[in-house]
């Protein structure tokens, strides 16, 4: 598992693995996202990011003991959910005789935030606090939506106004702001990926090792 500590480099590619996944990582992705249980298919590397089923202290202090890089908050929809996490983390830090502080977090929103630059948003919050990830699974599950993109690719308006608040919350923290590709064909994802990130975006979260590639080739290049 990758040793805590200060991120020497900026993530841009961010691989979800879930517990069915076939695939047991890329040496090429930035971070990879996944379950405790899951982490243990993966050869040691930095970059693990393990997501939390329940904050319970025992809970913590378990994920905190395998050292990953960070661990992963979902359904975040305020500064204050990374306030509680940090301070959470902080106890199970000292439980285990582990640096404070050096436990990082990636933060799932569907982008109903409240105001960038309100007390509210996640400017100070936590210097924990890598990234937000702009999830638009879980707002197509909220809205009960029945499509989220236009024919030509385009997000539908409560999608494109969920997308730019997660931008806009991120830059206003000096975090960054990542999105979860899409499930959809037909579209030339390189022409997404650069329009991803000339909108801002400081890189993408994808299920699927094939993009990792592009991803990083995208929002790697210089300007």
């Amino acid at each position: 598992m990758g040793l805590q500590g200060d991120m020497p480099r900026p993530l841009h590619s961010l691989l979800l693995l879930d517990d069915d996944a076939s695939t047991v990582g890329s040496a090429d992705a930035d971070a990879i996202l996944c379950s405790a249980s899951f982490s243990t298919r993966l050869q040691p590397t930095d970059g693990i990011f393990l997501t939390i089923p329940d904050d319970s202290e025992a809970t913590l202090r378990s994920l905190i003991g395998l050292q990953p890089t960070g661990v992963v908050l979902t359904n975040c929809h305020a500064g204050a959910d990374v306030q509680r996490l940090d301070m959470l983390l902080s106890v199970a830090e000292a439980e285990e005789n582990l640096v404070p502080g050096t436990t990082r977090i990636l933060a799932y929103t569907d982008g109903l935030l409240p105001p960038p630059l309100s007390h509210n948003g996640f400017a100070r919050k936590s210097q924990r606090l890598v990234g937000l990830i702009w999830d638009w699974r879980t707002l197509a599950q909220m809205l009960g939506a029945a499509r989220y993109q236009q024919a030509d690719g385009r997000w539908t308006e409560a999608f494109t106004l969920a997308r730019a608040a997660t931008l806009m919350a991120a830059k206003a923290a000096g975090i960054a702001a990542y999105e979860v590709v899409p499930s959809r064909a037909g579209i030339d994802f390189e022409v997404e990926c650069r329009a991803a990130c000339a909108d801002g975006f400081d890189g993408r979260a994808t299920t699927d090792t094939r993009q990792i590639e592009t991803i990083n080739a995208t929002f790697k290049a210089p300007a």
